[in-house]
């Protein structure tokens, strides 16, 4: 057990060197699978084991720089980054940052900071959840068609016609992206950058469950593309993030350095798998990922407003955190061997011939 003595804030907090390292695999896996921080997942899992939110967010954040770092350089080398987008995404995130720093402080300073950060990440959570399963099953529904009329099938497909009335949006400078194929008014990206960076600050996410989404469903990027794009932003908005909380005494580096030697091998394993899927399973798996995420929220949220008095829930909250982590590493693990199962020449379900590469 690691404990953390003259850190004020964390002398009662004992938490597994193994669990971090574990913690940091999956969450590394996930990452580099579906192109997000994993802050969504992983501050709530450092909250629910005794980590004060503030702790929770600063450390999060440091350790999605490190993980970022190994993501993208992985999916730039597979051709899944667009730098130019990135980059225009980056200047909003900066200013939004700095934004959700400050709020997060005012909080800790009237003590508020578990349950708004708690509550917040529930709402957000919730919201892009419920739109990615609806757009990704009509997306497959699709594909499922197109395998039916013997037409070959596409890398990804989109059911979603927000993206095009975004890109009509003719507020100049217009900046057209070859890399992602879509055009798109400047004032748009930097918007979003704004707003996920505000996230970023505010729930120490890397914003990715915000950014991926806001590239595939407004701008209209390739899921794929999509995936290399938020991990390339991700390094410069976590690096950021991670040096404003360092200077407010929010980070446990040795925390932080323990998650990423596990991250170090789940990154390159969920980075590979991309090359085997198409753009719904991406999806898919972000989805579930983030309603894993919303249920764990909801339960340590639920605890901490009893003020600890229901003690079942904070044990459900943990033993569930353990639970999704395997969940989604099986489902990203058996993604890969059907599509090397179907490869080979091997009979796979019927559901999941839209959702792997055969060739």
């Amino acid at each position: 057990m690691i404990t953390f003595p003259g850190i004020p804030g964390l002398e009662g907090v004992e938490i597994s060197a193994a669990l971090l390292a574990f913690i940091g695999f999956t969450v590394g896996m996930v990452s580099g699978f579906v192109g997000v921080g994993g802050g969504y997942m992983l501050t709530p899992a450092l909250i629910v084991f005794g980590f004060p939110a503030n702790f929770a967010v600063g450390t999060d954040l440091a350790y999605i720089f490190g993980n970022s770092i190994v993501a993208s350089f992985r999916h730039r080398k597979l051709g899944n980054v667009d730098i130019r987008l990135g980059g225009l995404m980056i200047c909003g995130t900066i200013v939004g940052i700095e934004l959700g720093v400050r709020l997060l402080n005012w909080l800790k300073g009237v003590g508020l900071v578990n349950e708004v950060v708690l509550a917040a990440s529930l709402a957000i959570l919730s919201l892009i959840t419920t739109f990615t399963f609806w757009e990704t099953r009509r997306s497959k529904r699709k594909m499922d068609e197109i395998i039916r009329r013997g037409e070959r099938v596409p890398r990804d497909i989109l059911v979603s016609g927000l993206s095009k009335k975004i890109q009509q949006i003719n507020i100049p400078p217009m900046i057209y992206f070859p890399k992602s194929r879509c055009r798109v008014s400047l004032w748009v990206g930097l918007c979003i950058g704004i707003f996920t960076g505000a996230l970023v600050g505010f729930m120490g996410v890397g914003g990715g469950f915000v950014i991926v989404p806001c590239l595939i469903y407004l701008i209209g990027v390739p899921s794929i593309i999509a995936v290399g794009t938020s991990l390339f932003q991700i390094i410069i908005s976590a690096g950021f993030g991670a040096t404003r909380h360092t200077m407010s005494g929010n980070v446990v580096i040795f925390a932080s350095f323990i998650m990423i030697l596990g991250a170090c091998v789940g990154t390159q394993i969920g980075t590979l798998a991309t090359r085997l899927v198409r753009g719904p399973s991406v999806r898919f798996v972000l989805g579930y990922s983030m309603f894993f995420g919303t249920v764990g929220i909801a339960l340590k949220l639920a605890s901490v407003l009893s003020a600890g008095k229901i003690h079942w829930l904070d044990q459900t909250a943990k033993a569930f955190i353990i639970c999704q982590m395997f969940i989604l590493v099986g489902m990203i693990l058996a993604l890969v061997i059907m599509a090397l199962m179907s490869r080979r020449g091997r009979r796979i379900p019927e559901w999941a011939e839209s959702l792997v590469i055969k060739d």
